[in-house]
């Protein structure tokens, strides 16, 4: 999912893109905070735009079982975190599994601000949430 998503990043003007590290060196380099419970984390993107910083994480289902709905849990979660340091949360899921799993996708849904497929990243709405 990473290289399906890294182009449309890539194409955004304004924004500074941070890969695979953690939100504790995002935080001492900007010098800003973010809750404790996440600075040890890794994440698969966090984007700066201006003074606001998103966290953009990403992946795809190609069959069913328990980790849709622990990661659904997880990102939840992490979306309250986030908003405590002021931080934005974007989720980018796709794929079959899904199919199954639409209990938990639902309540995703109702639960974050952002959760996205690739088809709408591509279609600009990811820009317009960063932009």
């Amino acid at each position: 999912m990473e290289s399906l998503i890294a182009p449309i990043l890539k194409r955004i003007k304004g924004i500074t893109i941070y890969s695979q590290t953690s939100f504790e060196k995002v935080a001492a380099a900007n010098k800003i905070s973010i809750d404790p419970g996440l600075s040890s984390r890794k994440f698969d993107y966090v984007v700066k735009k201006g003074d606001k910083y998103f966290n953009i994480e990403v992946n795809y289902y190609s069959g069913q079982g328990s980790k849709p709905q622990e990661i659904v849990d997880s990102y939840i979660n992490r979306n309250h975190e986030l908003k405590k340091s002021g931080w934005g949360f974007i989720w980018i899921t796709d794929g079959v599994g899904w199919k199954s799993g639409i209990n938990q996708l639902s309540k995703a849904f109702k639960e974050m601000d952002y959760v996205l497929n690739v088809s709408l990243a591509k279609k600009g709405i990811l820009q317009d949430i960063l932009g």
